[in-house]
């Protein structure tokens, strides 16, 4: 004896195929897909969780000094998959300052400035500044005493 299937079991097997179909095209990690953006979308986003930090490259190193000799190195990093920069700390034992900056090409107006406040010891990163035809650098202040130093700028187009 023959059973029809009911309503119920109709659905379930109509939404099989369509879930297969929504899950093939979800990106893995590591795939071409893997960075979440480009070129100024990048804009105020963090490295890590838009998959910029895949191919990112330390393209200067600073440090800046405390008064008793304590140090804090940190790095201009730069993403050429998404054409976008942050600034990250290195060896951080001081509570620190750092940020990445975004110059127009003259290097006569800020356009903007991403920062993060580093505890002793943190290891951490700024969200990142985006786009073609600007200069940037990275920058560090030490809290106590505020010692600032800066990397050199860099050109967004090479």
């Amino acid at each position: 004896m023959k059973r029809a299937l009911s309503k119920r079991s109709l659905t379930r097997l109509a939404l099989v195929p369509a879930a297969a179909t929504v899950f093939t095209m979800i990106p893995l990690a590591g795939s071409a897909f893997a960075a979440g953006c480009h070129d100024t979308g990048c804009e105020n986003k963090g490295p890590v969780s838009m998959g910029c930090d895949a191919d990112g490259h330390t393209v200067l190193v600073g440090e800046v000094y405390s008064d008793n000799g304590g140090r804090t190195d940190y790095e201009l990093r730069w993403s050429n998959k998404c054409w976008a920069g942050w600034a990250r700390t290195g060896d951080s034992k001081w509570a620190a300052t750092i940020s990445v900056e975004k110059w127009n090409p003259d290097r006569t107006k800020l356009i903007t400035r991403r920062t993060v406040t580093i505890k002793n010891g943190q290891h951490d990163w700024t969200n990142m500044v985006g786009g073609k035809g600007y200069m940037v650098r990275a920058c560090a202040t030490e809290k106590s005493t505020g010692n600032t130093d800066c990397t050199r700028f860099v050109g967004t187009d090479s």
